[in-house]
């Protein structure tokens, strides 16, 4: 077993607690295209996770702990950056966003408001973007 399989046997691959936040999938360019349209509405927060590093174990679990008046004021995206190698990237080169994880984007108006990366991805920077 390789160093990082045992971290990830250690701090979860399986995406516990994801579905009871409420993350939505980005599934493909399509979705991509939708999810930037959106942000013209409404802000929209995308997440690039990987399940094979603790940094971005550490993330997520910060990021769960976002209060219900503000998951109310976005809509929340995660993408893993592993099984979805092709489309992280794509995200990176239809907002201007060089690829890197753990990694929050969040969209206002058609635009990228704010990027982030490593321990910049944090629930309080959502809240400061709010």
């Amino acid at each position: 077993m390789s160093f990082l399989q045992s971290l990830g046997k250690i701090f979860g691959t399986d995406s516990e607690g994801v579905s009871d936040f409420g993350w939505q999938a980005i599934t493909s360019e399509e979705s991509l295209s939708e999810v930037i349209m959106a942000s013209n509405q409404k802000t929209q927060v995308i997440y690039k996770h990987s399940t094979r590093c603790a940094t971005s174990f550490f993330a997520l679990k910060d990021l769960q702990s976002l209060s219900a008046e503000i998951k109310e004021k976005a809509e929340f995206y995660m993408v893993d950056v592993i099984s979805q190698r092709g489309l992280s990237s794509k995200i990176g080169g239809e907002l201007g966003v060089s690829h890197e994880s753990p990694q929050l984007i969040i969209l206002k108006d058609g635009e990228v408001f704010w990027h982030g990366s490593h321990n910049r991805v944090t629930a309080k920077s959502i809240e400061e973007s709010m």
